[in-house]
């Protein structure tokens, strides 16, 4: 168990909810006489940076109080921190984002008080993260339409969770259009073809509730890989709530596979996002890998 903890805290996430917690979160620290410091990011890499330098300077635990961004970033300084092939710092984690796909996945308690103290009685738990270049991901990699439509939610949040993804989505449709893509797993047989979307995904659930990889496991040492057809426009919305269910595995158009290592090529540019954080808009080559048991958390 920790005996201190750096808090990263998102004061943005959650549209100001995890301001309103951290007065929840620091009473209990305090009732525990946990030593602990706050810093509050400002600008998109914040976190990443000060949970580097937080694990570099010993501090024996990093506390993310934010959504699946804050997650991303904190888990991205940790894994930068971690000597090469070593576990991190662990990580806790206070979900007060929109979607929180990790942090459930993770089983975070929703309740602030609950997260935080579960963090603190918690034996640090191993699991899995991926990366993509220089990129850590903590739940998965996604492109082509879902990609397009994180690029679109992440300029508009006047919603929260799942219905921001579907606003973005009745925007994205009216212009998206399938690129070909190839597709490389192992020594699997490449597909090379139009598709709709790639997800590689550590976790099984994106977007705030799209279960696109649903049998996908933080901890089994292998990325799942759902790969879908080039799909008209209505089709897409018949499809939609099967995805959202997780129902969607078996469909004559959809391919699951899993990997250790995934390779994704393009002609055309193409959108990328990992854990809904946007890296390219235009990417044509991506190497993305597993790395098995690095990520530690307390949860």
């Amino acid at each position: 168990m920790p005996h201190d903890f750096y808090v990263v805290l998102n004061p943005i996430a959650g549209r100001g909810s995890a301001t309103l917690a951290w007065d929840v979160v620091r009473g209990e620290l305090e009732r525990a006489g946990m030593r602990y410091e706050l810093a509050r990011t400002r600008v998109s890499g914040d976190g990443a940076r000060l949970a580097e330098a937080a694990a570099r300077d010993g501090w024996s635990a990093v506390l993310a109080v934010g959504g699946d961004g804050t997650v991303h970033d904190v888990a991205n300084g940790l894994m930068r921190a971690a000597a090469d092939g070593k576990p991190s710092v662990p990580m806790g984690i206070v979900a007060v984002g929109s979607g929180n796909d990790f942090a459930g996945l993770a089983g975070v308690p929703r309740d602030p008080a609950e997260a935080v103290r579960r963090a603190m009685a918690a034996t640090p738990r191993a699991v899995d993260v991926g990366r993509v270049g220089q990129e850590w991901f903590t739940n998965g990699v996604g492109v082509g339409l879902d990609a397009r439509v994180a690029i679109e939610a992440n300029r508009n949040r006047r919603f929260r969770g799942m219905g921001i993804y579907l606003w973005a989505l009745t925007k994205v449709l009216r212009r998206y259009r399938p690129a070909h893509i190839r597709v490389e797993m192992d020594d699997l047989e490449p597909i090379d073809r139009p598709l709709t979307m790639v997800t590689v995904g550590n976790g099984g659930r994106h977007g705030g509730g799209f279960w696109i990889c649903p049998d996908a496991s933080i901890d089994d040492g292998l990325l799942d890989v759902c790969v879908c057809d080039a799909l008209s426009t209505p089709r897409i919305l018949r499809f939609l709530p099967k995805i959202i269910r997780g129902t969607h595995v078996g469909e004559s158009c959809v391919h699951m596979h899993r990997a250790r290592r995934v390779r994704i090529t393009s002609d055309e540019g193409l959108p990328v996002h990992a854990d809904g954080e946007i890296l390219f808009e235009d990417a044509h080559e991506l190497v993305l890998e597993i790395h098995p048991r690095r990520l530690t958390l307390l949860a």
